[in-house]
């Protein structure tokens, strides 16, 4: 039958001190090291995150690059043509000059992305227009063409030597002074025209259409969380976080649309720097700057006198990829539901393992209390017992010596405890008594097991003592012990022994 064990309320607060050993002091380490992970993992993820943007910025970079250097190429191509390359008396004579307009409504048609190609005389006088409109070139009307002399991409492109090229800021169309609805971003690349002789006749000019190059960058901004931004040179908005934001240098009522005023330390930075990155407040912004120098050069084409703009700056774009703060928290808010998560399961967990392991501990403390006070009492039985009680162990050594067997032999306890229990015996139980216990451990046969008989003791004087003896035994574990009730045994005077009281 399984012993009983009685928990006190007492030993409440001995269970409450074992598990808050047990429990606070795994999850103090376990929180420790969680927050050191965790630390670690957010340092990596804005490492990943710092240099993800770096190659998507240029990743978009080349497209825009790519789509520019395109155009310029186009452009050279139709600066090439032997039709461009007479003297301008032919234009005076052939304004409707069918090969001239072949080759521009060819361009226009193959490309799909030049709003208008156009030759211009050195005055300024439109002799070719070639439009793009509903997927055809269309040829306009000689009387149709326009003067635009008084255009600074005019006065710009007319400045410059064989081979160079003009790259205009981007803005949107204006037609008859009205800008163009929908709105039509553009770009005009323009190059003089020089005959054979090295006289400038005139200029061809493309008006490329922004557009799809706009909607590449943002096919690349739908790909990651950051906001993917192109700014001119005085920080106007060209592609913005919202359509709202954009143009704002075209339109008198949103003059103060410039990154200047939404993040005015980043802009500072980004302004007067070539590329790089900046942590702010407002979040994360990586930056590049594209400059018409740059452009024309990877190109091989001459740009020591290219220009941007009427005010005579070089035209350059900011492009910049933006994480807001809230975004770069994102990663770091992940993980930490992540970590609360788990170490919320493990916590509960190791709460139950703990509670547990607490009760079982005390209940172990408890029963070896139990244990300790019935040993106690068995002892102080033994103690105050009147007959001697000797136990020894399978090897014949004396364990406990209770004071009665003190006086029977005249021994003190503790020069006996450890000592074999022969040296009580007399001759010939003392030589033979280990092949005794051995003789009943293997064959569970003893003389005095469990059954009384006399025999002869010695005490500590060397004196002889009858004594009447009982001995139980009993197998603990793997271990033997034998227990010895000792009596003195007397002979009557009527010759019937008697023991002694």
């Amino acid at each position: 039958m399984k012993r009983k064990v009685n928990v006190r309320r007492s030993d409440l607060r001995k269970l409450l001190a074992i598990f808050s050993m047990l429990f606070i002091a795994p999850v103090m380490l376990l929180f420790g090291i969680s927050a050191w992970l965790y630390l670690n993992e957010v340092e990596t993820a804005e490492r990943v995150t710092r240099q993800t943007e770096k190659l998507q910025l240029a990743q978009s970079r080349e497209v825009l690059e790519n789509h520019l250097h395109n155009a310029i190429r186009d452009l050279m191509f139709l600066a090439d043509i032997d039709e461009l390359r007479r003297p301008p008396t032919f234009f005076d004579q052939n304004r409707s000059n069918e090969a001239l307009i072949r080759h521009f409504k060819s361009m226009a048609e193959r490309k799909g992305q030049y709003d208008q190609i156009r030759f211009l005389d050195p005055s300024g006088k439109e002799m070719v227009r070639v439009n793009y409109r509903n997927g055809e070139g269309v040829n306009v009307a000689e009387p149709n063409l326009q003067h635009k002399g008084g255009r600074y991409y005019f006065t710009e492109t007319m400045v410059k030597g064989p081979g160079e090229v003009f790259v205009s800021p981007m803005d949107l169309n204006v037609e008859h002074g009205i800008i163009e609805s929908p709105f039509k971003p553009m770009i005009r690349l323009a190059t003089p025209i020089y005959d054979d002789s090295g006289n400038k006749h005139g200029m061809v000019i493309i008006n490329y259409l922004a557009g799809k190059l706009m909607a590449s960058l943002k096919v690349q901004a739908d790909m990651s969380p950051a906001k993917l931004l192109l700014l001119n040179r005085d920080g106007y908005w060209l592609k913005g976080e919202s359509p709202a934001d954009e143009w704002g240098f075209m339109f008198p009522e949103k003059q103060g649309l410039v990154m200047a005023n939404r993040y005015p330390d980043a802009w500072g930075a980004i302004s007067g720097g070539e590329s790089g990155q900046i942590s702010s407040e407002y979040g994360l912004f990586t930056y590049t700057t594209l400059a018409v120098e740059q452009l024309l050069a990877d190109l091989d084409l001459k740009h020591e006198a290219a220009a941007g703009a009427a005010d005579g700056q070089s035209t350059l774009w900011k492009l910049v990829r933006f994480i807001p703060q809230s975004g770069l928290e994102q990663p770091a808010d992940a993980l930490a539901e992540r970590y609360l998560a788990v170490n919320g399961i493990l916590l509960m967990v190791w709460g139950v393992v703990a509670l547990l392991l607490s009760r079982a501990r005390l209940y172990r403390i408890e029963a070896g209390r139990q244990l300790h006070d019935k040993e106690k009492r068995i002892s102080e039985i033994v103690n105050s017992a009147f007959d001697a009680i000797i136990t020894i162990n399978e090897r014949g050594i004396i364990e406990t010596f209770n004071p009665a067997a003190c006086s029977m032999f005249d021994y003190r306890e503790g020069d006996v405890l450890g000592q074999k229990v022969n040296m009580l015996m007399a001759s010939p139980n003392r030589e033979y008594h280990d092949l005794h216990i051995q003789n009943y451990i293997e064959s569970g046969i003893g003389k005095f097991i469990d059954k009384p008989g006399r025999v002869t003791g010695i005490r500590s004087d060397g004196s002889a003592v009858e004594i009447e003896i009982c001995i139980g035994a009993k197998q603990v574990n793997d271990h033997w012990l034998f227990t010895a009730i000792c009596r003195r045994y007397q002979q009557a005077d009527d010759g019937a022994g008697k023991l002694a009281v």
